[in-house]
């Protein structure tokens, strides 16, 4: 309804709308629970101090059963945010999309299945992290928020993936999983997968951080949501 009294145009991005509260939610659940599993000790010697613990010692980690079912519904997640569209919920995926969550449950499945939990989820975290901003960033965009509300959620956000994404991920995980893989018992072509996986996830991330920097640049911003001033609006409007 709030869409609707926005005018022609707007409504269209009910569906928009309607997917962001969706992922919003269940990220910021998925987050949450990472955070809390990271600092309360069931990621021992694994998290943004110290990784002196996230591989050194494999296979003999011990896993709480809170850090195992916080894997599985992290798994169910992703595997729904995958497939969902194929059963008609959700939007179509984009190719940089649809390669993030099949690069995620790859390593996701190749984590669980070889109890690499304590590493995987500090990579999760770090790759994770500021999804929540960026829905919601992306609420206040198609809702038409006022420039002073919308802009600094969208330097937060952005600032959010330089840190987490951008820089942790190559001084923190990459540093560790590049050096102390190779002085644990795990197979060679287990190794170079899981390593190869997240250089590509790390791909993604830079990409998507320049795509912001260009939205920044461009003062994208500052306009009003496109699907209001497309023709497909135009047409929706003489169907009315």
């Amino acid at each position: 309804m709030y869409l609707r009294r926005r005018g022609p145009g707007y409504e269209m991005y009910t569906p928009v709308v309607t997917e962001e509260l969706w992922e919003g939610l269940g990220m910021s659940v998925l987050v949450a629970l990472s955070s809390w599993a990271l600092w309360a000790g069931h990621n021992a010697r694994c998290h943004l101090t110290d990784t002196s613990g996230c591989l050194l010692g494999w296979p003999d980690h011990y896993h709480t059963p809170m850090l195992d079912a916080l894997w599985l519904a992290t798994i169910a997640w992703y595997m729904q945010s995958s497939v969902k569209h194929w059963f008609g919920l959700g939007r179509v995926q984009g190719l940089d999309t649809a390669l993030h969550h099949a690069f995620s449950l790859t390593l996701l499945a190749l984590g669980y299945s070889l109890e690499l939990l304590r590493v995987g989820l500090l990579a999760h975290w770090l790759f994770s992290a500021s999804a929540p901003l960026l829905s919601a960033s992306k609420l206040l965009h198609c809702l038409a928020a006022p420039a002073l509300v919308k802009k600094p959620l969208f330097v937060v956000y952005a600032l959010a993936v330089l840190a987490t994404r951008v820089l942790l991920v190559p001084l923190l995980l990459l540093q560790c999983t590049l050096r102390d893989v190779w002085r644990v018992p795990l197979s060679r072509p287990a190794a170079y997968t899981a390593n190869g996986f997240l250089l590509l996830l790390y791909g993604i991330s830079l990409f998507w951080f320049g795509r912001l920097i260009g939205i920044w640049v461009t003062g994208k911003l500052d306009g009003r949501p496109q699907m209001v001033m497309t023709a497909e609006v135009q047409r929706w409007r003489k169907h009315q």
